[in-house]
């Protein structure tokens, strides 16, 4: 599988009381094989609109909610789309068709067993791209394999 497109993350939370954000069951299938979903954003007072537009079809966000990586996905369009509730917290969204997703909800892997190199994600929902985050640049630049090498690796994606 090809992840040159991998150079975003984001965190994601769940929410209405789920144990997950975006657990496979809860994702439909449009077509077999085909797992697409509307990736949300919070946008208060229209704040993270930029933010959720930026992010360019094709490209690739590795997915993290408390702690854990949980899935891999690809932006399926430059499109951002309205939620029907404009007064819900998270009320933007982009399409998105999952690339890989943990097969183990009771343990997915680790942010560190993913990304090997400390870093203080922050909390907030926004998309962050790989190269600004400090501490990313500095491991990954000194490593023999490439980041993507190692997230295939890691994950056992082909």
């Amino acid at each position: 599988m090809d992840l040159n497109g991998l150079i975003w993350t984001k965190n994601v939370k769940p929410l209405n009381g789920e144990s997950w954000a975006y657990p496979d069951y809860r994702i439909p299938t449009i077509h077999p094989g085909l797992k697409i979903f509307a990736l949300h954003w919070r946008n208060l007072r229209g704040r993270d609109k930029i933010n959720a537009k930026t992010p360019e079809e094709g490209e690739l966000i590795i997915l993290r909610q408390r702690g854990k990586v949980t899935h891999i996905v690809q932006m399926l369009n430059n499109q951002l789309y309205p939620d029907k509730n404009p007064e819900d917290e998270f009320n933007i969204y982009r399409l998105v068709q999952v690339v890989w997703m943990t097969d183990n909800w009771d343990n997915p892997p680790e942010n560190d067993k993913v990304f090997v190199c400390p870093i203080h994600f922050p909390a907030f929902g926004k998309a962050i791209k790989l190269e600004k985050i400090r501490a990313f640049r500095e491991y990954w630049s000194t490593q023999e394999l490439t980041f993507k090498q190692h997230v295939q690796s890691v994950l056992n994606i082909h």
